[in-house]
């Protein structure tokens, strides 16, 4: 498990010596919970590292790079990023695991006549053919809602669902469901 660490390990650790803006990313239910740190490289590139854990079902670990902007313009934008994902998903049911390149992107929206409520969500998919080792096919989506205690920091709830198809396991669903978060930015 250590080695599948690795990568995130060295994101978080080296990556804030470059970059403008960095965020942590925690979210959690009764099973699962993922930590995600995101480094901002130059105004409008982003990579990010990330650990999802789920007590009974297995680890995802990987790291991504992004294009990130305003998708509109205004006090209160429509922020966007899309990008692609390097994933290592360790499913603790069944002797399956793989290697997957989800593309994808993200959005995230300030509401703006109340300008500290934020919505956003984002989707992965990784088709046959980005999926390597027994992986067949990996999607993810995430939507949420939140509020902005403080500037810099952001307390949501969301819906999540994990999923990959394997070789020899077919489908597992590595989450689903409701989850809380605090997502800090420094």
């Amino acid at each position: 498990m250590m080695r599948r660490c690795l990568p995130f390990l060295a994101m978080v650790l080296f990556s804030p010596l470059v970059a403008a803006e960095n965020t942590i990313d925690l979210t959690v239910n009764n099973d699962a919970a993922r930590i995600m740190a995101g480094f901002e490289l130059s105004n409008n590139l982003m990579v990010d590292g990330s650990w999802f854990h789920n007590s009974d079902r297995g680890d995802v670990v990987g790291a991504g790079f992004h294009v990130t902007g305003d998708a509109t313009g205004g006090r209160n934008p429509l922020k966007a990023g899309l990008g692609v994902r390097l994933l290592q998903v360790d499913p603790d049911i069944g002797p399956d695991d793989g290697t997957v390149l989800p593309i994808g992107g993200f959005v995230n929206y300030t509401l703006p006549e109340y300008d500290r409520f934020v919505v956003g969500g984002s989707l992965y998919y990784a088709p046959e053919v980005l999926s390597f080792g027994d992986a067949t096919k990996y999607w993810e989506y995430n939507a949420w809602a939140g509020y902005s205690v403080l500037r810099n920091g952001l307390v949501y709830a969301g819906l999540r669902g994990i999923r990959a198809d394997f070789e020899n396991t077919s489908s597992i669903t590595l989450d689903t469901g409701l989850h809380v978060g605090l997502r800090l930015e420094f």
